[in-house]
């Protein structure tokens, strides 16, 4: 123990080196600590070695981000499905990349295309997952992005041949935690949206195989809704959100995007501008004149498997709404509601009401059209979201109108029924809607002198064709109504013929066939022919200028007949030969 003493008292009191203070020798003094300051100064070298190669990795990655290297690479990987760009990339931190204006476009066979433009991106890039064919990212912050969709046409079946396999081993793109804001526009087709304000989620895209898209969320702020550069609606605030998971279709490949939809939802509520401000989206229709009829939309839309599910709920209404085409002009406020239901045994059904009350229709002094209420009901099955309504029907609905027309009071309820599946434009203002049908109920006609009389009726038209500009109709129409007191009503403008002409108001059970047109000359009506309970009746009448109609009629009641010839000055009775008086005064040849 003195010996260990001795030691550290020799230790403490020892002159440091340098001090100018002499040295003494001692037998038990330690060995010299050069070997351990040589050891400790070889471990800077390693570090040394190892951040210079940092540095150099770091140039060598900038260079290939700066010169495009990058780039051309995964492009060449993926065969540029998407081609990728950007106009300057750099990175300070290995694995933190920020790149200005990326560019992602994919193009397809067929013409369609998706282009993703962003701004200012800064990715938390796995530099190993390149070595294993994956270009992922564990987050990716995006500020200003651009969006255009634009699908290519439907191709028909029997063009579709199946596609050679996918890769085995392609390239991966696997972004996680993305965030996105300020999305400055997003087109689709000729629709575009803007106001959306931030966006995240994940995105998984393997190549010829998968398409997946997890915890999509959006959220929309002020913006506009716009189809052909025009504004339709101003969204106020809203939010969307889903999730897409869409393999490969075999054997034809490609992606089915919509049907991948798993679920998702959208909701948002946007005020809708005057028709007047519309004026550009309906410039073809050159005579038709819109104005009025600002409101607000609301919408909660739900999605499963690519189509609207129940629990959606779209609700509007606006200002009075006004539609004029030459002398016809509509007036009514409007309301609309639409929801999908669950049906069974036929899937989820969309409906839609559109309800226009009260209305008001004026044609020049010789029409005029009033009812507390208009009802138009739409059904169909629910759509998937990038195609039409599939079998729908439509149904415009009236409560008791009240109409006046050459003299005459007519009132009672319409209900016309539309197969809209016919309904197309043939031409650019003309529409045509083949096979639909009107029920006349309630119907009661009456003239100055004559009492108003109760009557209802179908009538169907195997071709019909409305023109909106100038107004006009046209088309073929068969009929079965209760009797024909309306008609004659109508035809004669008094309503009063000779008693021995009574079966022509009490014949019952009356099928009609016939032509009608009109338009701003007036009406006409042609081929007419008529079968009741002891009646048959052929005959043409027109109505020009708001006058009374001028009617040719040939009535066989029994083995009578007689020719009628209804107008102005009144009605006259041909007894003699009236079947060769007919002919000769309407060209028609009776059979």
């Amino acid at each position: 123990m003195a010996t260990l003493a001795s030691h550290v008292a020799f230790f403490r009191h020892a002159p440091l080196a340098g001090t100018g203070a002499s040295c003494q020798k001692h037998p038990m003094q330690s060995p010299s600590p050069q070997p351990i300051s040589r050891h400790r100064a070889r471990w800077p070298r390693p570090l040394l070695w190892g951040l210079g190669g940092l540095i150099v990795l770091e140039l060598l990655y900038n260079g290939v981000l700066v010169t495009g290297l990058l780039a051309t690479f995964l492009n060449r990987a993926t065969h540029g499905h998407p081609s990728i760009g950007w106009s300057r990339a750099w990175s300070l931190v290995p694995g933190d990349v920020y790149v200005r204006n990326l560019k992602l476009r994919q193009e397809d066979e067929r013409g369609g295309f998706w282009q993703l433009d962003l701004e200012d991106v800064k990715v938390d890039l796995s530099l190993v997952s390149l070595l294993r064919r994956r270009l992922e990212a564990e987050s990716l912050e995006v500020r200003g992005l651009h969006v255009r969709i634009s699908p290519a046409p439907a191709e028909p079946a029997k063009d579709k041949t199946p596609k050679g396999p996918p890769s085995p081993d392609p390239w991966q793109v696997l972004l996680y935690n993305v965030r996105i804001h300020e999305v400055r526009e997003l087109n689709w087709k000729e629709v575009q949206l803007t106001g959306i304000q931030e966006a995240s989620g994940n995105l998984e895209l393997v190549p010829g195989h998968r398409v997946s898209a997890q915890n999509v969320q959006v959220r929309l702020g002020p913006g506009q809704l716009r189809v052909l550069g025009e504004a339709v609606a101003r969204v106020e605030r809203g939010s969307a959100g889903f999730v897409i998971e869409a393999p490969r279709q075999e054997p034809e490949g490609g992606f089915d995007l919509t049907a991948g939809m798993k679920e998702g939802h959208l909701r948002f509520t946007a005020a809708l501008p005057a028709l007047e401000e519309l004026k550009p989206l309906v410039s073809h229709f050159t005579d038709v004149r819109l104005r009025g009829g600002a409101g607000t939309l609301e919408a909660d839309l739900q999605v499963k498997e690519g189509r609207l599910a129940p629990g959606t709920v779209i609700k509007g209404s606006g200002a009075p709404l006004t539609l004029s085409s030459g002398p016809v002009q509509v007036t009514a406020p409007w309301k609309l509601h639409s929801d999908v239901y669950p049906r069974e045994g036929s899937g989820a059904r969309f409906g839609l009401k559109l309800t226009l009350a009260p209305v008001r229709m004026a044609a020049g002094e010789a029409l005029s059209v009033t009812t507390p209420e208009v009802l138009v009901l739409l059904g169909a099955r629910s759509p998937r979201l990038d195609e039409p309504l599939p079998d729908v029907h439509l149904d415009v609905r009236t409560e008791t109108l009240h109409a006046e027309w050459a003299g005459a009071t007519m009132e009672g309820r319409i209900l016309v029924n539309i197969d809209a599946r016919t309904l197309a434009f043939s031409r650019r203002d003309t529409l045509t809607f083949h096979g639909s049908q009107m029920q006349l109920q309630d119907i009661s006609v009456h003239t100055k002198e004559d009492a108003a009389r109760d009557w209802e009726g179908t009538l169907a038209f195997p071709e019909a064709t409305l023109t909106l500009a100038p107004p006009a109709f046209e088309g073929r129409f068969t009929g079965k109504f209760s009797n024909a007191s309306p008609f004659v009503a109508l035809l004669t403008h008094k309503g009063a013929l000779p008693g021995w002409l009574s079966p022509l108001l009490t014949a019952k059970n009356l099928a009609l066939s016939g032509a009608a047109n009109l338009g701003e000359k007036g009406v006409k009506l042609h081929q007419m022919h008529a079968k009741g309970e002891g009646l048959e009746l052929r005959g043409q009448a027109e109505s020009a200028g708001g006058g009374p109609p001028q009617a040719v009629l040939l009535v066989k009641m029994g083995i009578l007949a007689v020719g009628v010839e209804a107008g102005a000055q009144g009605t006259d009775i041909q007894i003699l030969q009236p079947t060769r008086w007919y002919e000769k005064k309407t060209g028609e040849d009776v059979k």
